[in-house]
């Protein structure tokens, strides 16, 4: 394991200490979310009981395969703990993420939690949103009609593909343009843009929604608040 990796699952080890019994818990997508999805099935296996609400395929199938009973929001409208990995975190937890391609589902689950905890290692702490492309999920029909409306933002799109060349098609079927932005200093009129495009369907700006971030390095772990 290297030592992103390994700060990465000490940030998952520590936000274990936010799920206790009874609880639902919200179950993110990417390396540190499955971290954490592995220490959370180890912790359901020794008799923690918890239910889950995954924000990905990938999430669900991975939970089930530990034993972690997995729910929807037909039998729950209220996660207590949502815990999940970001793509960059910057002051006041303003956060990129859909990085992995689960961004939609993601804020989904976020929205609904009582608390959201994010999980990074130190690498993920930014000045200022924007040095990773921010993903935003399209209709596949209105991609290249919101692909020049961003371009008309001053941002620039590109469909995402997997290595091989295909395109990535999200769990619910949609395309996703990753967006060379530049540093974004003024993130909430960048997404207020953004959403009034029609054919989006998500963007990964996740603003105003974490309640903490659990960063580690290698020497240490720190908590950050709003």
């Amino acid at each position: 394991m290297d030592s992103a990796d390994h700060a990465k699952e000490l940030a998952a080890q520590k936000a274990l200490e936010f799920v206790s019994d009874g609880m639902i818990v919200g179950l993110g997508s990417g390396t540190t979310s499955t971290h954490f999805i592995k220490l959370l099935g180890a912790r359901v296996q020794q008799g923690l009981k918890i239910r889950g609400i995954a924000s990905s395929n990938n999430s669900e199938q991975l939970a089930k395969s530990l034993s972690i009973p997995i729910i929807d929001f037909h039998q729950t409208s209220t996660i207590d703990v949502t815990i999940d990995g970001a793509d960059e975190i910057a002051p006041g937890l303003a956060l990129i993420k859909g990085g992995g391609g689960a961004l939609l589902r993601e804020k989904i689950v976020a929205s609904a939690s009582k608390k959201f905890v994010v999980v990074a290692d130190s690498s993920k702490i930014v000045a200022h949103l924007g040095k990773f492309p921010l993903p935003i999920e399209v209709i596949p029909m209105a991609a290249p009609l919101v692909a020049a409306k961003l371009s008309a933002l001053g941002i620039h799109p590109a469909v995402r593909h997997h290595p091989e060349g295909t395109e990535y098609i999200t769990d619910e079927g949609n395309l996703i343009l990753d967006c060379a932005c530049g540093q974004i200093l003024d993130p909430q009129s960048l997404a207020a843009s953004v959403r009034a495009i029609v054919g989006v369907v998500e963007h990964g700006l996740f603003l105003n929604m974490a309640d903490l971030a659990i960063v580690s390095s290698e020497r240490e772990i720190q908590l950050l608040h709003k």
